[in-house]
């Protein structure tokens, strides 16, 4: 139980969006389909590009690191959740060197995202 609620830690500091509590990681995909609806008009933030460009290394899939400073895509998402969900405890520490320190985003959680997405479009380099 502790090393699940380390998985959604995880993916909600990558995210920088809370997770419902009733969405299970036993289920990947309807955890995709949540983010992907609440994620629109964002793009990853440092964490996330951090993890993505080690997931694209690791995997050998450079399309998962391009883009960065655009919208999350469905692949990005997937792959990370994949990834969180079929690794063990991350805090125990491997060898892989794949441990990435989590800090929390600075990025709204919620109720602000119209407000900051029209920010963005009257200053683009306001954009994370």
């Amino acid at each position: 139980m502790f090393e699940e609620l380390e998985k959604i830690g995880l993916a909600e500091d990558l995210f920088g969006t809370d997770l419902p509590v009733d969405l299970a990681l036993d289920n990947p995909s309807e955890i995709v389909d949540y983010l992907i609806l609440h994620l629109r008009g964002w793009g990853p933030n440092s964490l996330a590009a951090l993890f993505l460009k080690k997931l694209a290394e690791t995997h050998s899939a450079p399309a998962l690191a391009q883009g960065l400073h655009d919208s999350w895509r469905r692949e990005q998402i997937s792959a990370i959740i994949q990834e969180i969900v079929n690794t063990g405890d991350r805090s125990a520490g491997g060898d892989d060197g794949a441990v990435i320190p989590v800090r929390k985003p600075r990025s709204p959680k919620s109720g602000g995202r119209a407000a900051a997405q029209s920010l963005d479009v009257d200053n683009p380099s306001a954009r994370r």
